[in-house]
C-alpha cells in the first residue's frame, strides 16, 4: 500500500521551477536501480518467512553478489565454520561493515536466506547515540517545546550515522562552513525531496567550480523505519553526490524526533500520512546557523552567493 505524502510548508509554491530535467534523472534513477536490483526489498514477499531481529559480526562484504558473510547467535549457520552468507541490498555492501556488530531483520525468501533493516550495533555506537539523545531531550525540556535552533543558534550535539556508519557529531566540522537539508529517500513527490536532493548536487558542484574551501554538505532523514546507512549510501551514490564532502546522517527513532524537533522540522503521521515540514541552513565555520530558508522553495545561486566570500565593493 502506498504513502500519501502531504506537506506543511509556508513557502510553498513561491518559486515555479521546471521539473522536467528533474523527473526524467529521477525516473532513470529509479528504473536503473529496479534494473540492478539495487531497490530495498519489501515487506510484501508472500513468500518470506521472517525469524526476527539478529545481531551479528560481519566477516566480509561482496558488492558484486549482493552478500554479507556474517557469524553470530541465531542465524541458521549453515557453514561448518558457523558462518552464514546473507543477502543485502547493495548499500549495505559499500558501508564498510567488515569487521563490525550489525543488527537486521533475518527472513528467508524463496529459499535465500537474506537480512534486511541494517544497523551498526557495536556497542560503543549505540551508546553513543543513545548519550546524544538524552543530552538534546535535556536540552529541549531546558528550551521549552516550541524551542528550535534558529539564525544565531549553534547546532544541537547530535550523535548520528553516516552513510558509512559511522558515527558523525557537530564538532567534526567546526572550521567548515555547513549547508545542511532534510529528507526522506522514500518521497515520491517530484517538487519536494527529489528537487531538494538534486538542488544540493548542484550546488555541490557549483561550490567547486567556484573553489569555494572548506564547505560541507549534509543531509539528515527524518525516516529512521527505512533510511538506514545503507539505504543512504545507495541513494548517494544514485544521485552522483560527492561523498569528499557530503554526509548523509540516520540515527534511531528516539534520536531523529528530538534532533529534528531541535531542529524546527515538525513529522506527523495521520492515518497513513507523513505530513513534515522543510527547511535548509547555512552554518558557519564556529558551528553557528547564519542563515534559515523555510520551505522546500530555495535556488542554488541563492545559497552559492550566501557562500562565496564578499567582494571589495562589499566590503567597503
Amino acid at each position: 500500500m502506498g504513502i500519501t505524502i502531504f506537506y506543511v510548508d509556508k513557502t510553498l509554491w513561491l518559486l515555479r521551477y521546471s521539473m522536467a530535467a528533474i523527473t526524467l534523472v529521477v525516473v532513470c534513477i529509479l528504473s536503473a536501480c529496479a534494473k540492478s536490483g539495487q531497490l530495498p526489498a519489501t515487506s510484501g514477499d508472500a513468500s518470506a518467512s521472517s525469524t526476527g531481529v539478529v545481531t551479528v559480526t560481519v566477516l566480509a562484504a561482496d558488492p558484486k553478489a549482493y552478500t554479507l558473510t556474517v557469524k553470530g547467535p541465531g542465524l541458521p549457520a549453515s557453514e561448518k565454520n558457523g558462518t552464514e552468507v546473507l543477502k543485502v541490498v547493495l548499500g549495505d555492501t559499500l558501508v564498510g561493515y567488515t569487521g563490525h556488530q550489525i543488527q537486521g531483520e533475518l527472513s528467508k525468501s524463496e529459499g535465500t536466506w537474506r537480512l534486511d533493516n541494517i544497523w551498526p550495533a557495536d556497542p560503543a555506537l549505540v551508546a553513543a547515540t543513545a548519550d546524544a539523545a538524552r543530552q538534546i531531550s535535556g536540552d529541549l525540556v531546558e528550551l521549552g517545546r516550541k524551542a528550535y535552533r534558529d539564525v544565531g543558534d549553534t547546532l544541537p550535539d547530535f550523535a548520528l550515522y553516516n552513510q558509512n556508519g559511522e558515527i558523525v557529531r557537530p564538532a567534526m566540522f567546526r572550521g567548515q562552513r555547513l549547508v545542511i537539508n532534510f529528507i526522506f529517500t522514500r518521497c515520491t513527490n517530484l517538487n519536494m525531496c527529489p528537487a531538494n536532493s538534486q538542488r544540493m548536487v548542484q550546488l555541490q558542484s557549483e561550490v567547486k567550480k567556484a573553489k569555494l574551501d572548506n564547505v560541507t554538505f549534509i543531509t539528515i532523514s527524518f525516516d529512521p523505519e527505512h533510511d538506514t546507512p545503507g539505504v543512504l549510501r545507495q541513494y548517494a551514490d544514485a544521485l552522483g553526490m560527492d561523498l569528499a564532502n557530503y554526509q548523509l546522517l540516520t540515527g534511531p527513532a528516539d534520536e531523529m524526533k528530538v534532533v529534528l524537533q531541535e531542529f524546527g522540522i515538525l513529522i506527523k503521521q495521520e492515518n497513513g500520512t507523513l505530513v513534515h515540514s522543510m527547511a535548509t541552513l547555512i552554518v558557519s565555520p564556529a558551528g553557528r546557523i547564519t542563515y534559515r530558508k523555510e520551505g522546500e522553495s530555495w535556488t542554488v545561486q541563492e545559497f552559492l552567493d550566501r557562500l562565496a566570500p564578499p567582494t571589495p565593493a562589499a566590503k567597503s
